[in-house]
């Protein structure tokens, strides 16, 4: 049980900082479970958290089109209609209105995503793009790290 915590506290301080570097209001992390579903990991605050497991649990959202792509999404407004926006995520994710899900990868293979979002709506510009991709991959070295140090929450 304390590894548990001391993974969730280290995510969750990782994804504060990460958020910080890129500007935005938050991040989030899903991880691909042994079944290839998105499973809610940890959020730098309770909207990041929130984010992520309304995403699982309606099997839609930016997370889930970034699964299904392999690609970076933006949102510029979640409470757009379809295909811009995801309206059923925004009704239960309020505070919650642009979002920029990276897919990260390790060794050429999909193993989550990462959320940065913000309160208000915005295009997301290419530059903080770019920059939110290299982020996922520090976010995958830590990750790495983490798993070579302890089990990861639900592995022996």
């Amino acid at each position: 049980m304390t590894q548990v915590l001391e993974f969730s506290r280290l995510v969750d301080r990782t994804l504060s900082a990460l958020a910080d570097v890129l500007g935005s209001d938050g991040a989030a992390l899903m991880l691909i479970d042994d079944h290839d579903r998105l499973r809610a990991v940890a959020g730098s605050d309770e909207q990041g958290r929130r984010l992520e497991l309304i995403q699982e649990q309606i099997g839609a959202g930016p997370a889930i089109e970034t699964l299904t792509r392999g690609a970076d999404v933006t949102v510029d407004d979640l409470r757009a209609a379809r295909p811009f926006g995801f309206p059923g995520v925004a009704a239960r994710v309020s505070d919650v209105r642009a979002v920029l899900s990276v897919p990260l990868r390790a060794e050429e293979r999909l193993i989550g995503i990462l959320n940065f979002y913000d309160r208000t709506s915005h295009e997301w510009q290419p530059a903080k793009v770019r920059t939110g991709e290299r982020l996922g991959e520090l976010m995958v070295m830590v990750l790495q790290t983490m798993a070579h140090r302890t089990p990861l929450p639900g592995k022996p």
